[in-house]
């Protein structure tokens, strides 16, 4: 099975009822023993996609709020407006009787918008300065044999060889807090559950600076879907600009390879730990 259907058997929804579904999350796209970040979202996405009349989530927005485990979750959805343009709701995820993650999104459809087109964002600098093939494998095996997360083996992800921060000799010079990235689910274009997964894909971009850091999880993630890809492979650039007791804001723009930006995100991160670190 190729990366792109194997993600797609991942978000398949039982559904319990009309507003109601129920998945067990797969341990392939687990960060050590909780599923990542991405996947919860783009899994929340496909519930409300599936309970809501219009087919894609533009924005979405979902609070991480308690560790999840490798065992059934619950995904309860409540509608919160209908109308001919669009549609919103809540998404619940339960475990165990407790509530883990709340997302709420918007949907519409994009083959019935109209509007005006303006302001464009385009691909940045950095795409032009180094070829493709300079970018380096997002493998972690050269720090620590195993410490790959799962998730990242189930795609092509390969990075700039300015933020390629596992690969760098312990000499170098201190790097930007960036990390810019071609991604691919090999056999299909992505579709908008993709674009959540990627929304949360690299790295923390905090390391690409600092080095590693430990635990840094997502509190909350948005995610605002601007038109569906035209190619399998995409660019993503994630930034940070702004560290303050441990919180930071990671910004992310991704674009299709015919220079269309496709999709933009923000995340409320928390560095838990190495704090002498980040005072070096």
């Amino acid at each position: 099975m190729n990366q792109y259907n194997q993600f797609q058997d991942a978000l398949l929804l039982e559904a319990l009822g009309e507003l109601k579904f129920s998945l067990v999350p797969n341990s392939s796209y687990f960060v050590g023993n909780t599923p990542h970040g991405g996947y919860l979202m783009a899994i929340m996405h496909k519930a409300l996609v599936s309970a809501l009349p219009h087919s894609c989530a533009i924005s979405s927005s979902v609070q991480y709020l308690n560790r999840i485990e490798k065992k059934e979750i619950l995904l309860d959805v409540e509608i919160l407006k209908i109308s001919k343009g669009s549609s919103s709701g809540i998404v619940k995820l339960i475990q165990d009787n407790k509530i883990c993650a709340v997302f709420t999104g918007t949907c519409s459809d994009f083959e019935h918008m109209k509007g005006f087109d303006g302001l464009a964002t385009p691909l940045p600098d950095i795409f032009h300065s180094s070829h493709q093939d300079s970018y380096v494998e997002l493998n972690f095996d050269k720090i620590s044999k195993g410490f790959t997360p799962s998730f990242i083996k189930q795609l092509e992800c390969s990075v700039h060889p300015d933020h390629a921060w596992w690969n760098r000799d312990a000499s170098s010079e201190p790097a930007a807090a960036r990390c810019s990235a071609f991604l691919r689910l090999d056999g299909g274009i992505p579709d908008q559950f993709c674009l959540s997964f990627y929304s949360d894909i690299l790295p923390p971009v905090v390391s690409n600076k600092y080095g590693p850091l430990g635990w840094i999880p997502t509190i909350t993630l948005t995610t605002h879907i601007r038109q569906m890809p035209t190619t399998e492979t995409l660019f993503a650039d994630f930034k940070a600009a702004d560290i303050n007791k441990g919180y930071f804001e990671q910004d992310c723009n991704i674009w299709d390879l015919n220079a269309n930006l496709v999709a933009s995100s923000r995340q409320l991160t928390k560095i838990l730990k190495s704090e002498e670190k980040l005072a070096n």
